[in-house]
Parts: C-alpha cells; sequence; structure tokens
C-alpha cells in the first residue's frame, strides 16, 4: 500500500512539474518536496548516494540562480531512486533532450527559421527519464 503511494506521488508531482515547465519555464519548488517526500516513504539510508547527481547541475549553471528548479528537481528525484537508477534516469532523459534539440535544429534548418529558442523545457524530459528508471 505505501509504494502504491510512494509510486502515485513521486509520478504524480514530475507529472505537474512538466506541465508546469512546459507553460512558464519554471520548476515548482513544492513539487520537489513532494517528490522528496515520496523518497521518505520506504526510505534506506542508500537513497542519499543519488543526492550527488545533482552538484553537477549547480556547477554547469554557474554558481548562478538559474536552472535551480531543475537542480532541485534532479536532486529531489534522485534522492528517491538512488544513485544507480537516478543516473540511469538522468541519462534517459538528457539523451531525449539532447535528441530533441537536435531534431528542433534540423527543422528550424529545413524551415530556414533562423531564430534559435534562448531556452527549452528541461523538466519533461527529466521527468520522463526518472519515470522509467522508476519502474526499471
Amino acid at each position: 500500500m505505501l509504494y502504491a503511494v510512494k509510486t502515485a506521488l513521486f509520478v504524480i508531482a514530475l507529472l505537474i512539474t512538466s506541465i508546469t515547465d512546459l507553460k512558464s519555464r519554471t520548476v515548482p519548488y513544492t513539487a520537489c518536496l513532494l517528490i522528496a517526500g515520496a523518497g521518505l516513504i520506504h526510505f534506506s539510508p542508500a537513497q542519499l548516494w543519488g543526492l550527488l547527481l545533482a552538484p553537477p547541475f549547480y556547477l554547469a549553471s554557474g554558481f548562478d540562480r538559474g536552472c535551480a528548479g531543475d537542480i532541485l528537481l534532479v536532486a529531489a528525484s534522485s534522492f528517491v531512486l538512488g544513485l544507480k537508477p537516478g543516473a540511469v534516469g538522468l541519462i534517459l532523459g538528457l539523451s531525449c533532450f539532447v535528441l530533441y534539440c537536435l531534431a528542433a535544429a534540423v527543422v528550424r534548418k529545413i524551415k530556414k527559421c533562423g531564430n534559435t529558442p534562448v531556452s527549452y523545457p528541461l523538466a519533461p524530459f527529466l521527468a520522463a527519464g526518472f519515470i522509467t528508471a522508476y519502474f526499471f
């Protein structure tokens, strides 16, 4: 029963995060708290190793406030999954993101649209990767 609650909380919070990021390009901190709360259900100290996946995102942001929501999303999701499944989810999500960016660049090139978007929402891709890793 508790595992079903954990799964539902994790998936619903990731879906909310994805929708919010698509609409407003922000990641809600409350959804990250819900994800971390899901990690407290059936907690294991080994889950804490998953938090090691978040600092590279902080370093990549240049110690800036930008991408703070994505950093918290990676930290909370990898806390739920642990180190190895968290890394798998992160690799899956970032691979999908790179493929999407490449496809968008090809489409822009074919349509001869010179304007490259300033940014793309990352949370939907991360959510897809983390949800996939959760069920494997």
